[in-house]
């Protein structure tokens, strides 16, 4: 590619303010960065930029409306996978917007708190099963014809 200002000159990088792509003639550095003439003539480099990743603030939202909803009867598993999946997105989105991106931290909170509703579901869910199994299992060996009997109460159920 060539430069934008000098169409003859090979560009050497590209404008962190505008993404234009300029030659080592063009290119001014500020603050470690190299910025065009135009955007240093306009201030860019010394503007605050940095705007919070909208899946970074919807990671933590869903996480915080999973905790409640938790307690009934799980339903909120589907927003804690929710909030795993976009706190995931915001944190790539995050690390690839090269600094102009905040929101990191929230992205985690939203990610640690739905792993954590998750495993609760999982281990509720598990300890619930290994009720109803150990029920049967006593049901069974305390009176097998009693089993039988249940058994035709949870065919008649389903």
């Amino acid at each position: 590619m060539n430069c934008y200002v000098h169409p003859d000159r090979e560009a050497t990088g590209t404008c962190v303010g505008c993404g234009k792509f300029i030659c080592a003639e063009c290119a001014q550095p500020v603050q470690g960065r190299n910025y065009c003439a135009q955007c240093v003539q306009n201030g860019v480099p010394f503007q605050q930029s940095i705007s919070t990743n909208p899946l970074a603030i919807a990671s933590l939202v869903l996480a915080l409306v999973s905790v409640p909803l938790m307690f009934c009867y799980g339903c909120g598993i589907l927003f804690s996978i929710a909030a795993i999946i976009t706190g995931l997105v915001a944190r790539r989105e995050i690390r690839q917007s090269g600094g102009r991106q905040g929101g990191d931290g929230m992205a985690i909170a939203g990610l640690v708190t739905g792993i954590v509703m998750t495993g609760i579901v999982v281990v509720g869910a598990a300890c619930y099963l290994l009720f109803l199994l150990m029920t049967i299992i006593i049901a069974y060996t305390s009176d097998p014809s009693s089993f039988s009997n249940m058994l035709g109460g949870i065919r008649f159920i389903l």
